[in-house]
């Protein structure tokens, strides 16, 4: 009995320790986590974006082009749109314009330290659909190669949609939602 206890003990702290080194944040990606909220008229994303500590110099060095070690309201605007450009959101197929809802940054010492996030609230106005099934497409293509991706949809705040699937690239830079609207929408 003494030994099945060591044993299991051992199990569950090699479990935790593990469970804390794979839930880590890598010190060498940028990661980029999505949540998407879909309603019958709009789409709102929510973009959470963490430079890991080995990236940060880097990384504010690409957005700090005055260089004066602080990010400016400009700076911080070009950066949302350039990371909206990098998006691609599609209703049934057909493209949807994107813009910036809000945006908020730290500041820059934060990111040197590897916890740093910047959060962007991006959004799409839906067109008139029918009621039935839909397909939304999300596509993140910012900094491709140097990301970890996250994306998930969130439920429904009307009861008149309905998630019914989510299908992810491998990497997470891509997310087909499969949902149902009750009525058309508007």
């Amino acid at each position: 009995m003494p030994a099945l206890r060591a044993s299991s003990s051992l199990l569950a702290a090699l479990a935790l320790v593990s469970g804390t080194n794979a839930s880590a944040h890598r010190r060498d990606d940028f990661l980029q986590a999505a949540r998407i909220g879909l309603e019958p008229d709009r789409v709102v994303i929510t973009l959470d974006l963490t430079p890991g500590s080995a990236v940060a110099e880097s990384f504010l060095a690409a957005l700090d082009h005055d260089r004066d070690g602080s990010l400016s309201a400009e700076e911080e605007r070009r950066y949302a749109e350039r990371m909206v450009g990098a998006l691609s959101v599609a209703l049934d197929g057909d493209t949807l314009p994107v813009r910036v809802l809000s945006r908020s940054f730290p500041d820059p010492s934060v990111f040197r330290r590897g916890e740093g996030t910047i959060r962007l609230t991006v959004g799409a106005t839906l067109p008139r659909v029918s009621a039935g099934s839909h397909q939304l497409l999300f596509r993140n293509a910012h900094l491709a190669g140097h990301s970890a991706y996250l994306a998930n949809a969130l439920v429904p705040e009307s009861a008149d949609v309905t998630v019914t699937s989510q299908r992810r690239a491998r990497d997470q830079a891509e997310l087909t939602i499969a949902y149902s609207v009750r009525e058309a929408a508007r």
